[in-house]
């Protein structure tokens, strides 16, 4: 272990609970009818629109137009099928931004809403509440697979809000109208954006029929050096709301056991910071240790995704695994690779279903088979992780 990671480790044994950082705050400049006009201390969202650009070589303008992402918006349509409320190109290959139920498979009473970007890459949506700026809060995404160079931003925007405008400091404009989207037995007034992340916004606002409403500042001088820490494919919440946070933050036991005297327990936490996996190790006696893994939110899987999750002792470490599995899955059998076989039973989550499992020190998870309540294997996942990096705040 680093003499970073044995700090982190010597940390939670003394304290012990796991704490995610708060959400960053926001700095709000009120305009327009000043009905809404208000101030508050919102920096850090400089710091997240600039780190968008900062992934790229080139800035503003200087980048040759050959380099350049060419990315178009399509007019959004209330119709839309699928929970599209923003959609276009770039680089010639299709993107939309659309929610879905990431809970069980459909005709299940479990409901969650996210905002998936091309059915990958979620974020869970939160209803916003009294208070909340006429822009909402703002979530980003960039270092996106297959569009290297688009940023993505969407956010909830007040009743009443006509278009969603993101400006450059050339003086450049895309907007965007907001889409009234239901879903998980909630309205959702949503509008969305797609860009090339080598220019930097200056400025994201609020439109309505009266002209300009609220707006966002954003200065490029601001040090960015927090999106190099980012789990590529989980989204940059501007979310303040203490409810929030506290359900992001929330664990839910999927799994215990002991392995070679090593006790462990795992917990599964869904919301703004993505799909995460907390693992705590204890030798009786001989202290314990924690960590965490977050990586993006998905529907749940055909078969299984697992990610890998280290279960740290002040001893030893241990391989471990937590994870999504299709929502069939009545149990499973694990293959480690000293050729054992252990059963795995599956917790249910707010419609979602996790296992979780560790192995001996040395060994690694093989295969992971799924049988259904009846008894019948109806998938066989060889190599089932996936490997995961912790989010700044995150042991």
């Amino acid at each position: 272990m680093t003499d970073d990671q044995l700090l982190r480790q010597r940390l939670h044994e003394e304290f012990g609970v796991l704490e995610i950082s708060p959400a960053p705050v926001l700095r709000v400049t009120g305009r327009g009818r000043g009905v809404r006009a208000r101030r508050r201390a919102l920096g850090a969202f400089t710091v997240i629109l600039a780190a968008l650009a900062v992934a790229a070589a080139t800035r503003f303008d200087k980048t040759p137009a050959t380099a350049r992402s060419t990315v178009t918006l399509n007019a959004p349509d209330p119709a839309a099928p699928g929970g599209v409320f923003a959609s276009g190109t770039a680089d010639g290959k299709p993107w939309a931004l659309a929610v879905r139920n990431i809970a069980a498979a459909p005709g299940t009473h479990w409901c969650r809403a996210a905002v998936m970007f091309n059915g990958q890459d979620g974020d869970v949506l939160f209803k916003t509440g009294p208070g909340i700026p006429s822009f909402g809060n703002p979530a980003l995404l960039s270092h996106i697979h297959g569009f290297p160079h688009v940023g993505v931003v969407f956010t909830q925007v007040a009743m009443g809000t006509t278009r969603l405008a993101l400006t450059f400091p050339s003086g450049r404009q895309i907007s965007a109208k907001p889409v009234r989207v239901r879903a998980c037995g909630t309205s959702f007034n949503l509008a969305g954006l797609a860009y090339d992340s080598r220019h930097v916004p200056s400025e994201i606002a609020t439109y309505t029929t009266f002209g300009l409403d609220e707006s966002l500042d954003v200065n490029v001088a601001m040090d960015t050096s927090v999106f190099e820490f980012t789990t590529p494919g989980i989204w940059m919440n501007l979310d303040n709301s203490r409810a929030d946070i506290a359900a992001s933050q929330a664990g839910h036991p999927i799994g215990t056991g002991t392995v070679n005297g090593q006790i462990w327990h795992m917990w599964a936490s869904l919301g703004l910071y993505g799909q995460c996996y907390t693992a705590a190790g204890r030798v009786p006696g001989h202290g314990r240790g924690q960590g965490s893994e977050c990586v993006p939110v998905t529907m749940p899987p055909r078969t299984a995704t697992l990610t890998a999750v280290a279960v740290s002792s002040a001893q030893t470490q241990l391989p471990g695994y937590a994870g999504l599995v299709n929502p069939r899955t009545a149990y499973a059998y694990a293959t480690v690779s000293d050729g054992t076989t252990h059963q795995v039973v599956p917790v249910r989550v707010a419609g979602r279903v996790y296992i979780a499992l560790v192995a001996p020190p040395g060994c690694r998870l093989s295969s992971l088979s799924l049988f259904d309540a009846n008894g019948h294997a109806f998938a066989s996942v060889v190599n089932p992780a996936q490997s995961a990096q912790p989010i700044p705040g995150l042991p």
